[in-house]
């Protein structure tokens, strides 16, 4: 007899790998083959229906567990840490399938992730900052099953007034910078002065350190050049921001004197001396990361709308340079403050960030290309997620992603955020914790398992299908062989799904997963045809059904 305890750390062995590896291998001729050493995985929901399942509570146990169990052990100890990892294969470049990118090998994929702010500089209080141990960081990204993050550059020395606490907003500050502070003259913030025509070469040592190690654990990252929003916001008279004149020797200025807001580096209408040395520093971050696969370049997040001049220039400006290099990377942009979505659909980045809740099943304009790879960041589009449940929360990933989009979590991690208790991190100092609040794991748990349906799924032919279920979420193919349906029900109960693409002779694999607890639950076949075929959930709460052919989903020989 297994005890549960057992079925329960064999599943969580096989997930882990699910998480972390493509699980379909197309044929040459088309259809379905699972990797090899991804069978057991597969098999261990394939034999473990409900009904067999060892119970917490007593009830039906396990009268017949086959030999794969005893593969799986065998797989998930010869696997090891590093075969779980997905090998980053890039740059990323457009797929067939609009909505999402394609890798170096032709598979398509998604990205899902966590990202905070203090991941590249490191952040703290009373003048201090308090090292990131971007290791562990690391780690935990893939522990959650992810694939995505961002590295962000907080433009100024001392952002002034960030709100972590009832009444109470402190001044933080961050470092490294861009530019090494060697005077003559003292800054605003109490530091030297900026030279900027001179770079400090540790900001980028450590870039490309950051991003190295992003890579080497599977995972792709999205490279804030700027941000926009802290010079929106959080400016003071004292923040040392290297573009105002009173902050370096060069005689570069924004002509901020004081205030919440400074914008005038970004707010620009025509080259001049501010964007020649912004032009230079990012010709120097591409130089540091562009032989890298995993990079993704952004420009800014939630700057103001009236910068979307410098906002298209540095697109243009990233493209124009990367195009001489060996490699390109997708270049993207983050919804403005006071402006519409249709700005960034309009532009020439390649994918965005927008500001609406839910993105659209298209993401497309007047730019070039067309048709923008939609990451939804809860950043700019969930603002104050923490005021609600758990399963609205998962709501909001899970219908994104059903859109053909895909979603980062603006997950304060270790930043200590008592206001309104977003953020209940562990051990603070200077704001800054020892470890992350775990309330938030489920979500961060939920955006992995997006990512594992994800790789069961053909995604260069899938294709949002709202009509195909009363819950208005689904993605699917349906071809009269080989067709998939993966549909979220976000309140959970019974619901109807049209399954008549394939005829009656053929049969549907059909397997539930808990969004809330993590757990799949495997049930009997069930015949295709029906335009609207019946399913109620064996479990509370919101609910994933995938549904696929049993001789396998459809997959395509080019992507």
């Amino acid at each position: 007899m297994l005890r549960f305890a057992q079925y329960d750390s064999l599943r969580s062995a096989c997930f882990t790998y699910l998480r972390n590896a493509t699980l379909v291998a197309p044929r040459a001729s088309g259809g379905f083959r699972p990797r090899a050493a991804e069978v057991p995985c597969m098999q261990i929901s394939a034999q473990f229906p409900q009904r067999d399942i060892p119970s917490r509570h007593g009830g039906a146990r396990a009268s017949a567990f086959t030999t794969q169990i005893a593969i799986l052990t065998l797989f998930a100890f010869l696997a090891g840490p590093t075969a779980l990892i997905a090998q980053v294969a890039g740059p990323l470049t457009a797929s067939r399938n609009p909505n999402y990118f394609k890798d170096a090998n032709g598979t398509v994929l998604i990205l899902n992730g966590s990202q905070t702010w203090n991941t590249l500089q490191d952040w703290g209080a009373t003048g201090s900052v308090e090292k990131l141990d971007f290791d562990a960081f690391v780690k935990f990204l893939s522990a959650h099953g992810q694939n995505f993050t961002l590295l962000w550059t907080i433009e100024l020395p001392k952002f002034c007034g960030l709100p972590l606490f009832e009444g109470s907003a402190p001044d933080l500050t961050a470092a490294p910078f861009p530019w090494l502070r060697t005077g003559p003259g003292t800054a605003t913030d109490g530091g030297l002065k900026f030279d900027l025509r001179k770079f400090d070469q540790s900001f980028f040592d450590r870039l490309r350190a950051r991003t190295q190690a992003l890579n080497n654990a599977g995972i792709y990252v999205g490279v804030y050049l700027f941000t926009g929003e802290f010079l929106n916001v959080y400016r003071c008279s004292t923040d040392g921001y290297p573009y105002t004149g009173a902050n370096n020797i060069n005689g570069a200025d924004d002509g901020y004197t004081a205030g919440r807001h400074g914008t005038g580096s970004i707010t620009m209408t025509a080259p001049n001396a501010i964007t020649a040395f912004q032009d230079a520093y990012v010709e120097k971050a591409i130089d540091t990361l562009n032989d890298l696969p995993n990079v993704l370049w952004i420009v800014s997040e939630e700057a103001p709308a009236n910068s979307t001049w410098w906002n298209n220039h540095q697109i243009a400006h990233i493209r124009a340079y990367e195009s001489r290099k060996a490699h390109q990377h997708p270049i993207g942009y983050a919804a403005l403050i006071g402006s519409t979505d249709a700005i960034l659909y309009n532009s020439d980045a390649d994918w965005v960030a927008p500001e609406a809740r839910i993105s659209p099943n298209m993401s497309c304009g007047t730019g070039k290309p067309a048709c923008k790879v939609n990451v939804n960041d809860s950043d700019h589009s969930y603002w104050e997620m923490w005021k609600e449940t758990a399963q609205k929360n998962r709501n909001y990933a899970w219908e994104n992603f059903m859109t053909g989009n895909q979603v980062l979590f603006m997950d304060p991690y270790i930043v200590y955020y008592l206001r309104e208790k977003r953020n209940l991190c562990v051990s603070p100092t200077n704001d800054i914790c020892s470890g992350p609040d775990k309330r938030w794991d489920n979500f961060r748990d939920n955006l992995g398992y997006i990512l594992r349906y994800s790789r069961r799924l053909n995604l260069a032919d899938v294709t949002p299908r709202s009509s195909l279920s009363s819950t208005g979420y689904c993605l699917a193919q349906t071809p009269p062989i080989g067709a998939e349906y993966l549909i979220y029900s976000p309140s959970g109960g019974s619901f109807t799904v049209d399954l008549s693409a394939m005829p009656p002779s053929r049969a549907l694999a059909v397997e539930w997963f808990n969004p809330s607890t993590g757990t799949t639950v495997a049930g009997e076949p069930i015949p295709a045809g029906s335009p609207s075929h019946p399913f109620t959930p064996p479990f509370d709460q919101d609910a994933v059904l995938y549904l696929v052919d049993k001789a396998g989903h459809v997959a395509s020989a080019t992507q």
